[in-house]
């Protein structure tokens, strides 16, 4: 009845993107739907309790295409779905285009509203902060470097180890949640950003916003725990073991008034990184798998 209502309403579609394992019978018993079928992959669903790993592997091996947001992604639903390479694009995430600045500014922007106006040198953690942030390696930075501020922007969705230590410091500012569209002018302020992510949880295959955010206007970038797609870019963003690590490199950083000379590296970057840009090709792989099957129909 569903696909009946759906073919009456829109008619025959070119292409049907699933973006939930929940809706995997859409990729087997809807095709009538779709000339091609692609599954949209954002998170590595292994770490969610309530999906279910054998309807995903129904939907990835019933696509025609797989959109992953990462390359480590795509290699772990290869073994786990025992599929071929052929059907996976990356697509990472992205970026809005009106974030981006037409060349990156030589400073960072003053600060929001928000923000204590003499918090400078300014380091920020724009993001949620839940399981997969690890607040240890900042508080060891901010005890070994009192003469960095701190801004913290974003919900608190768990109370992690470290958190009440840093809320209660002079030095910390933390503004809470914000709606996405209103951050970039936090992401522009800042003289350095770091993202402290732990090294399990969704982390090592995931495809963080917030990196892509941070790119635009050049700042340095650091990163502790586990992430495949950040460590495919070094040039981007610096990795750091520890807190330790973190509070060095953060030393060294501010030795060059945090102008690290990769800001305009991080901004062509971040030109390819647009939402538009990802959409655009994606389009791409729908229409040269819907051309073949044009060409050739008997193949699914």
């Amino acid at each position: 009845m569903a696909e009946r209502r759906l073919l009456y309403s829109y008619g025959k579609a070119d292409a049907l993107i699933i973006t939930d394992p929940y809706f995997w019978p859409y990729a087997i018993h809807f095709r009538r739907l779709a000339s091609v079928i692609a599954y949209h992959v954002c998170d590595d669903y292994a770490e969610y309790p309530y999906v279910r790993l054998d309807q995903e592997k129904r939907l990835a091996r019933h696509a025609d295409l797989l959109f992953t947001v990462s390359l480590r992604l795509a290699e772990v639903l290869l073994v786990r779905c025992e599929l071929e390479g052929s059907r996976f694009w990356i697509i990472p995430n992205g970026i809005p285009s009106s974030w981006l600045p037409t060349d990156p500014p030589p400073n960072p922007a003053p600060p929001p509203e928000l923000v204590p106006v003499d918090f400078r040198p300014l380091i920020g953690i724009i993001g949620a902060i839940g399981t997969r942030i690890d607040l240890l390696p900042i508080v060891e930075a901010h005890d070994a470097l009192p003469e960095l501020r701190w801004l913290f922007v974003g919900p608190v969705r768990r109370q992690v180890p470290g958190l009440a230590y840093l809320q209660n410091s002079p030095r910390c500012c933390f503004v809470g949640s914000l709606p996405y569209d209103s951050l970039q002018p936090y992401f522009a302020a800042l003289d350095a950003a770091v993202l402290p992510l732990t090294d399990d949880d969704i982390n090592p295959c995931s495809s963080p916003v917030r990196f892509f955010s941070q790119l635009p206007t050049g700042q340095p970038i650091l990163y502790t725990g586990t992430c495949a797609q950040i460590a495919e870019t070094p040039h981007l963003a610096y990795h750091c073991a520890d807190g330790q690590a973190l509070a060095a490199a953060l030393q060294r950083l501010a030795v060059t008034d945090f102008h690290d000379g990769h800001a305009a590296e991080r901004h062509r970057f971040a030109m390819e990184c647009t939402w538009q840009k990802r959409g655009a090709a994606m389009a791409e792989a729908l229409a040269m798998v819907l051309e073949a099957r044009r060409a050739n129909p008997a193949v699914r």
